[in-house]
């Protein structure tokens, strides 16, 4: 554990926060995942806690996956293992989205999401040493 990088690790997870910001905008998913919650933009009210703990699990799994990936990884396959993980979150909450009756763009934009961020983390991770 000690062989990790931990700026790297922080960095990820505030990318991770970065990247949600713009997947869920207007400028991109934003407007059909409202619509797919059947929600409008000024129905949001999130508490500081809900960024918060968000953060924290972010940050717990770029840790886990850094540990996975053990020192100095290649960047391949940092990336390719990453990628993987999120296709694994992917499909996890596809299951999960069939018994919640949540549409197939409901999926594609939320584990879209976790698909690129995990990505972005083996990218991180490969490249930093």
């Amino acid at each position: 554990m000690s062989d990790i990088n931990y700026y790297a690790v922080l960095v990820a997870a505030i990318l991770s926060f970065a990247v949600g910001g713009l997947w869920y905008s207007p400028m991109l998913f934003g407007r059909i995942w409202l619509k797919e919650m059947k929600i409008e933009a000024e129905d949001i009210k999130q508490k500081p806690s809900v960024f918060i703990l968000s953060f924290i699990f972010a940050l717990v799994a770029v840790f886990v996956i850094a540990d996975l990936l053990g020192p100095n990884p290649d960047l391949i396959h940092a990336v390719t293992v990453c990628a993987m993980v999120g296709a694994i979150v992917f499909l996890g909450l596809g299951i999960t989205y069939q018994f919640s009756n949540k549409s197939l763009r409901h999926l594609l934009i939320d584990g879209g999401y976790h698909l690129v961020i995990f990505t972005l983390f083996g990218l991180i991770l490969g490249s930093w040493h």
